[in-house]
């Protein structure tokens, strides 16, 4: 499979983009996670994903959006002990994935 060296450029230019979008939104995550826990230091941001792939970025996007809402009491809003369940699985997967994505990129 041949790609130009203009389409090889896009995309690089077009992962940069994305992944610069996904940092702000990780360090929005942080933010907003400090001003939920009060006076705890936050393991959300993205200092320590500055390295990883965009497939992995995307994930820990995901699963500290989904994170929020396990947050939340099961009493809180109605359904929340359902979305609890799913949330839980979910991040469970997305995790198994961070670790394929790692140990794939060490391949690639």
């Amino acid at each position: 499979m041949s790609v130009s060296d203009e389409e090889r450029r896009d995309a690089e230019k077009t992962g940069e983009l994305v992944s610069k979008k996904l940092f702000a939104i990780m360090d929005l995550q942080a933010d907003i996670d400090v001003l939920l826990r009060d006076k705890h230091p936050t393991p959300f941001g993205s200092k320590n994903w500055q390295y990883a792939c965009l497939e992995a970025k995307q994930r820990v996007v995901a699963m500290t959006a989904i994170q929020f809402l396990l947050f939340e009491p099961v009493g809180l809003v109605k359904g929340n002990n359902e979305l609890n369940v799913a949330a839980e699985q979910i991040v469970g997967i997305l995790i198994d994935q961070l670790k394929t994505l790692k140990t794939k990129k060490s391949d690639w």
